[in-house]
């Protein structure tokens, strides 16, 4: 697992597989919560964004997850609102890699 906060990889393991489905094999839950509390505009626009893209958002106390977002589409989202938003995203894959 990476920890961008503090540029560590943790828990980190190895496992050969195709690259070229490596992108869609990562998938997880993505929440995004405003910079200042009262700014929940990006979040909307997130979430229409997220819609476009095909997926289930919901809301929690001022946050907004998106549900089994793709690797490539978190990209996508923290590229167009990082500015804007605390962004948290965990990403597994399916099946998980194995150690060896």
């Amino acid at each position: 697992m990476y920890d961008c906060q503090n540029d560590s990889y943790t828990e980190f393991s190895y496992s050969a597989f195709d690259t070229v489905r490596s992108y869609n094999a990562l998938s997880g839950n993505l929440t995004a919560a405003p910079l200042l509390p009262d700014n929940t505009l990006q979040l909307n626009n997130l979430a229409a964004f997220a819609g476009e893209l095909g997926y289930q958002t919901e809301r929690h106390a001022g946050q907004l997850v998106i549900h089994d977002i793709a690797f490539y589409d978190a990209l996508s989202v923290n590229a167009r609102f990082g500015r804007e938003l605390i962004i948290s995203c965990d990403l597994r894959r399916d099946p998980p890699a194995l150690f060896g």
